[in-house]
């Protein structure tokens, strides 16, 4: 089908009007809005690269019922961090007011640093809820690796560079600069530069799915819109440890957690909820409507990790371009944000060990060995891996609190479904594998 000059037009109208959107000033200084664009973007910052190629070339037709099971799986996980936010937070808190530290940092350091530093020990729940954080800053340290090797990915597939070495040369080159203004003035300067790639990246979502509903709607218009057949590769039990292996693509909602700093209880858990619905519809949508794309794509069907570049000009030429610029950008700003988040948990784990400046350094290190260790694929389910460890050890978390607590509603619905999770999410962390 000839794709005509108005795909253009819809895609480009798209991203202006949801650009303005995103940065009206109004909206912007939005107590909510700021509490619900932060998971938002961290929900849909990598997952909405990856996970069309790597759902239709392993399940094929059954891509949209699978990510439908991945994010009801998200949801009910984030139902488990929003009763820690709700019942589990009074608990853990201490009443003494929290230690003078040594500089200003990054907005996702201090929240993860704060949040952690109140925890006080000295009951099982309290204990569990510190190892999660430990647990959680590993999950970090990998998700670090992770969103600077699709960086490496996006930036290096227009020249032609598909060498191994050089792509992990770059993020090598990329955390080691990380580190060095994290150790010399922290990662404050860089908050910026996240908020308008956030921006940027969410007007570029909403430019794709655009295009996407108009070239959906001009295929049925001219009798072209047609499924290619493709079934599921391998057995069904490959096909459950691939889905676990990508729990990744739907992470992030978890970050509600830490604002605590930012935002009260009821605003985290509001607005938590609202970005998992947000990312639900728009993940479903999109995947449904990339069906008749790869449907007209010839040959086989592009199975990279970033072979959404490739097919989104099926639907607009100056898409790719576009695609591969919010890529580059959206993937820094989720690495510094993770790195800022891990080296807040470090700060307030080791306490006056380790400051927030030899924080920075070892976050580097650490996801500088992962990325010399993994490739792009394994990194995924590594990654995917690691956060379903930090949700089990929530999950185990709210089913002490609620033995604590006396006023919890459906008390034993809860009980059943928290266990459920905590079994779902162990298993994910023992079985998941690599989607590529």
């Amino acid at each position: 089908m000839a794709l005509p000059v108005s795909s253009l037009i819809v895609a480009a109208t798209a991203a202006l009007v949801c650009g303005v959107l995103l940065f009206y000033k109004p909206l912007t200084a939005s107590p909510a809005w700021r509490a619900t664009v932060t998971p938002l973007a961290s929900i849909m910052g990598s997952g909405f690269l990856v996970c069309v190629p790597l759902l239709y070339a392993n399940i094929g037709n059954y891509s949209v019922l699978a990510m439908a099971v991945l994010l009801g799986l998200a949801y009910a996980v984030g139902s488990v961090i929003r009763f820690n936010i709700r019942y589990g937070e009074p608990l853990f808190q201490k009443q003494n007011p929290p230690d003078v530290f040594e500089r200003i940092e990054h907005r996702l350091h201090i929240a993860h640093r704060d949040a952690a530093h109140r925890i006080k020990i000295g009951e099982a729940a309290d204990l569990l809820e510190k190892i999660s954080h430990v647990a959680l800053s590993g999950a970090y340290c990998i998700s670090v690796s992770y969103y600077l090797q699709l960086l490496a990915s996006f930036a290096l597939q227009p020249l032609n560079l598909h060498t191994a070495w050089i792509a992990k040369s770059l993020v090598t080159l990329i955390l080691a600069g990380i580190a060095i203004i994290g150790f010399t003035r922290g990662l404050k300067g860089i908050e910026r530069v996240e908020r308008i790639v956030v921006g940027v990246n969410l007007a570029m979502i909403a430019a794709l799915v655009a295009g996407l509903a108009h070239f959906n709607a001009a295929s049925v218009m001219d009798g072209s819109w047609h499924l290619r057949p493709m079934g599921v590769s391998g057995d069904k039990l490959h096909v459950v440890r691939l889905l676990m292996g990508m729990l990744i693509v739907v992470q992030g909602f978890e970050t509600s957690r830490f604002l605590g700093s930012e935002h009260s209880q009821g605003e985290r858990i509001r607005t938590m909820r609202w970005a998992q619905l947000i990312s639900t519809v728009i993940y479903l949508v999109f995947i449904g409507l990339m069906a008749a794309v790869i449907g007209n794509t010839q040959g086989d069907l592009q199975s990279g990790i970033t072979a959404i570049v490739a097919l989104s000009a099926v639907v607009a030429p100056i898409l790719p371009a576009l695609l591969t610029i919010t890529a580059i950008g959206s993937q820094f700003s989720a690495a510094t944000a993770d790195d800022a988040g891990c080296s807040g948990l470090l700060e307030a784990i080791f306490k006056r060990w380790m400051p927030a400046r030899y924080a920075y350094v070892m976050v580097s290190a650490l996801s500088i060995s992962i990325t010399w260790m993994t490739d792009v694929y394994q990194i995924i389910s590594y990654a995917s891996r690691a956060f379903a460890l930090f949700y089990v050890l929530q999950c185990v978390v709210a089913l002490l609190v609620m033995r604590k607590v006396s006023d919890v509603p459906a008390r034993r619905a809860k009980t059943g479904l928290y266990a459920g999770l905590a079994l779902i999410c162990l298993l994910i962390t023992l079985f998941g594998i690599p989607a590529g």
